[in-house]
């Protein structure tokens, strides 16, 4: 059984290094572009590409990192980035989904995603947001989220 945590790289990696460093999993895969890999978010005052700053967090927490590349602006493009990782999944592994950073699509598929998995497996959604204050925000939403779909499925 392997702790597997999927995200999404926005522009900034905060989201991502928050949830390596709460959940420490095996692996992370990371959907995202290579200009998001490349990225440095100067503007929240990072110095290294987005990937040399997850690389580093994971080597601390033990996580094997995955960069998942895709076309974040194609939605068909990052449904076949997320089936790549699906199938890498195992019955017994325990699933987290952090749908926090990416792009609009990478969110909405991964949220899409984690619904559907939370119908077969036994996962955790979850959002992890630091602030430029340091305060955090990491929040286990699987079952307000899992309730909140509930009513909708009802709703129609």
């Amino acid at each position: 059984m392997a702790k597997i945590l999927i995200q999404g790289l926005g522009d900034v990696p905060i989201p991502i290094e928050l949830a390596l460093e709460r959940e420490k999993p095996d692996v992370t895969y990371i959907l995202c572009s290579e200009y998001q890999m490349k990225n440095v978010a100067r503007s929240a005052g990072y110095k290294k590409t987005s990937q040399a700053v997850i690389e580093k967090v994971a080597k601390k927490t033990g996580t094997k990192v995955v960069f998942q590349l895709c076309d974040i602006f194609s939605p068909q493009s990052v449904s076949e980035a997320i089936g790549q990782v699906i199938k890498q999944i195992k019955p017994d592994d325990e699933v987290i989904i952090n749908y926090t950073g990416g792009a609009a699509i990478v969110k909405l598929l991964l949220g899409a995603t984690a619904v559907v998995l939370s119908r077969f497996l036994p996962i955790r959604i979850i959002y992890a947001l630091r602030l430029s204050d340091g305060k955090e925000i990491f929040r286990d939403q699987t079952e307000e989220l899992g309730e909140i779909f509930r009513q909708l499925y009802e709703f129609f």
